[in-house]
């Protein structure tokens, strides 16, 4: 008697599974492509597609004036415009360098390189952090795991992350960031939260309300940690600009803060930043209903991480939007935190693949800026904070609750 093994079919899904994972590296392939393409061409800072750079220039001439032992005049607009020349193309003027002495510093050894190889690497390293990013979240977020490159291709070509990694910016740097302080959480590694904190602070804007948060939340050794971090970003800078760094910094850095303010009204997604693109930098509405706004957001964000229970990652989520509205002034492609928003209530399943869709795209809105007379990605921020809030306390609370039985009726 011969006995015949029949082979079971493979699964329906298989064949969706292997495209879910060979087209996103298709494109990832192309964009690295198309990336390469546009580096080799053009001469100077001009490509086939335009200026090269972005934002770079502002990065690469800090480190240049440091490099060049002129880190006294690091702030002196006249300094920032000199070390841009040539990096500019046919453009006026030059983009401002408003951080603290030792991010210059941490960007003097790219000045060492030409132009165009410092903003290839500086690039690479931006994508690199994206990657890791994901990758940390891997075991915090089930669908990360599952759909790591699908997760990963999504996450590049939504436009606020796009034209960060493509524009010089430093968005993905933070986003490592916050996850890297996410994952140590969970993992009970308060210690390495807090270093990643003290890192963040080169974005004080984001890093100063995540240690509060922190210490809310009752994270004691990710708190001390991060303090102690502090304290040597503090001595770094000492180091390269004095002992009264900070009060230099914040005194010289507010003139090009104010004039930026004005040069990237179009691009303010935070509330007062958006309301002064519509009604004019000296609207007194726009401070007070901006500012009312941002304490909104504040409150949120206290009671998040002080009063409720939420789990961690769910207070991830809701924080990830707060910041954003925290402060006076936030540039559009920061909305890139929105990422752990998404992710979070996309892997609890509190939406669909329609919604992710429509985030996706949303972050074209931003388009639109020239016609609206703002980046429209504000109110989005806005939307996102209260929807978040909605999904995972309001929802919730109608979810948890038991309804009372009627015992009126009973079988005979």
């Amino acid at each position: 008697m011969v006995t015949t093994t029949v082979l079971a079919p493979p699964p329906a899904s298989s064949d969706a599974d292997r495209r879910l994972s060979l087209y996103p590296k298709a494109l990832l392939l192309a964009l690295a492509a198309a990336f390469v393409f546009v580096i080799v061409s053009g001469d100077g800072s001009d490509t086939a597609s335009g200026r090269v750079g972005g934002d770079f220039p502002a990065f690469y001439s800090a480190g240049t004036i440091v490099a060049e032992g002129d880190i006294e005049d690091l702030w002196d607009p006249a300094t920032q415009q000199a070390a841009q020349e040539g990096l500019l193309g046919d453009e006026d003027g030059f983009i401002m360098f408003p951080y603290a002495p030792h991010v210059a510093g941490a960007y003097a050894s790219l000045a060492q390189l030409p132009y165009r190889a410092a903003y290839v690497v500086h690039t690479a390293a931006m994508v690199g952090f994206l990657v890791a990013a994901l990758h940390l979240l891997r075991p915090l977020v089930s669908l990360v795991d599952r759909r790591f490159w699908l997760t990963l291709a999504a996450t590049l070509t939504t436009y606020p992350v796009f034209v960060g990694i493509g524009g010089g910016q430093n968005t993905a740097l933070t986003l490592f960031l916050v996850a890297a302080i996410w994952r140590s959480l969970a993992d009970d590694r308060e210690e390495l939260a807090g270093v990643a904190a003290a890192v963040l602070l080169f974005r004080p804007q984001y890093a100063l309300p995540i240690i509060g948060l922190l210490f809310l939340g009752r994270h004691w050794r990710a708190v001390a940690t991060a303090c102690a971090g502090g304290v040597v970003v503090w001595i770094v800078n000492a180091a390269l600009f004095g002992p009264a760094w900070l009060t230099t910094w914040l005194r010289e850095v507010q003139p090009l803060l104010e004039a930026d303010a004005e040069v990237n009204a179009l691009n303010e997604i935070a509330p007062i930043g958006f309301l002064h693109s519509l009604l004019g930098v000296e609207s007194k509405v726009a401070l007070v209903v901006g500012g009312l706004v941002s304490l909104a957001a504040v409150l949120i964000l206290v009671w998040t991480w002080w009063m409720s229970d939420l789990a961690l990652r769910e207070r991830m989520a809701v924080t990830a939007a707060g910041l954003l509205l925290v402060g006076p002034h936030t540039i559009y492609y920061d909305s890139s935190l929105l990422l752990f928003t998404v992710l979070v209530l996309f892997d609890s399943g509190r939406i669909d693949r329609r919604v992710v869709g429509l985030a996706w795209a949303a972050g074209l809105l931003h388009l639109s800026k020239g016609i609206v007379g703002g980046s429209l990605l504000a109110p989005l921020v806005i939307g996102a904070l209260g929807a978040t809030l909605w999904l995972l306390v309001v929802r919730q609370d109608e979810a948890s609750r038991v309804l009372p039985i009627h015992d009126s009726w009973s079988p005979r």
